[in-house]
Order: structure tokens, then C-alpha cells, then sequence
């Protein structure tokens, strides 16, 4: 008889480990318990060429230039307001015993956001000196603020990237081109020849 207990006993407990690992786990209340959150990947704050700590602690603003630098995996200039977010949530866990990363994480986003201002407004300045080109025709006074653009365009230029000059200055260029072949003025050597 003890035999047959045994048995028994041994019958009724033996499907029941089975039958929780179906089941989603509970807390002391019989409620689901929701899994933690996924650690970050904190490989990603090191990672890049910008180096956030001294951007983050220049006393002026971030030349337009560096936006050339990466972290993140991206091109500073391509960084999002939900990317330093990201980078924010990174840190908070990642770098939890160095009580100014934080701090540092915000300047050097200031500094980046304001040079990516900064390129926004002169890339607007160039979309309307393109603008003006093409509705130019082939007078002096077109020729005069053609190098009155030319002049501001270089002066302009720690406000762009050299790619973004390049499509201007080719305009600029090919414009003057077409001015001097229609008059009888010779044209000068050119400063830039374009890609055409």
C-alpha cells in the first residue's frame, strides 16, 4: 500500500512542472509579471570619431566643419533630437557611477543642434542664391552680383560644408559662362572650373 501512495504521489506531481512552464509567470498576486527592459547597448557611446568630451566643453560654438565627425553610428549632421534621447537613456544606465555624463551629453547635443541651425539657415541662403540664378539674364548688373555672390559664398563658408558650396559655386560659375559668351567682353581665366 505505501508502494501504491508512492506511485500515486508520484503520478500527480509529475505532469505539473510540465504544465508551468507553459504558463507566463505571476508575482505574489497571480499578475503576469512583465519582462525587464532590455539593457542598452552602451558599445555605442565610445563609439565614432567626434569627440563629444571636448565639444561638450568648448566655450564657443561647434564649427559647421565637424558635423563631418560620427558617433552614434551616424554623421553628427544627421543626428535627430531622438537619437540624443537614445543617447540620453544610454547613458543614464550605462554610465551610472560618472554623475557628469549627463551634463556632458547635453552640452555636446547643444552644440551639435546649433551648428546643425547654423547649416540649416545657410542652406536656405544657398537655395535662394540658386534661385535668383536662374531667373538672372545676361546683363552687367547680373555679372556684378554674380561676384557679389561668389564673394559672400566664401565668405559664408565656415557656415557649409564644402559639398554643400559646390552645387552654388558651380551655378555661380556656369552662370558667368553664359554671360560672357553672349557679350563681346572676354571672359576671364575662371577661379573654379566646374564638374559638368
Amino acid at each position: 500500500m505505501p508502494l501504491c501512495r508512492y506511485l500515486l504521489c508520484l503520478f500527480l506531481l509529475l505532469p505539473a512542472p510540465a504544465l508551468a512552464q507553459g504558463e507566463a509567470p505571476t508575482d505574489s498576486q497571480g499578475q503576469p509579471l512583465t519582462p525587464p527592459p532590455p539593457r542598452p547597448n552602451c558599445d555605442l557611446l565610445p563609439g565614432g570619431n567626434a569627440p563629444v568630451d571636448r565639444i561638450a566643453r568648448l566655450s564657443g560654438e561647434l564649427s559647421v566643419h565637424n558635423l563631418n565627425y560620427t558617433y552614434f553610428g551616424k554623421p553628427l549632421l544627421e543626428l535627430t533630437a531622438a537619437d540624443f534621447d537614445e543617447m540620453a537613456r544610454i547613458v543614464k544606465a550605462c554610465q551610472v557611477a560618472d554623475t557628469e555624463a549627463p551634463k556632458r551629453l547635453q552640452a555636446f547635443r547643444e552644440k551639435v543642434m546649433n551648428a546643425n541651425a547654423a547649416r540649416q539657415e545657410t542652406l536656405r541662403w544657398i537655395r535662394r542664391n540658386q534661385a535668383e540664378i536662374k531667373k538672372m539674364g545676361n546683363g552687367r548688373q547680373d555679372l556684378e552680383r554674380l561676384q557679389a555672390m561668389w564673394l559672400e559664398m566664401l565668405a559664408r563658408s565656415e557656415e557649409m560644408l564644402p559639398a554643400d558650396r559646390a552645387p552654388l559655386a558651380r551655378d555661380i560659375v556656369l552662370k558667368q559662362e553664359q554671360i560672357y559668351v553672349s557679350t563681346p567682353v572676354p571672359a576671364p581665366d575662371p577661379v573654379w572650373t566646374p564638374k559638368r
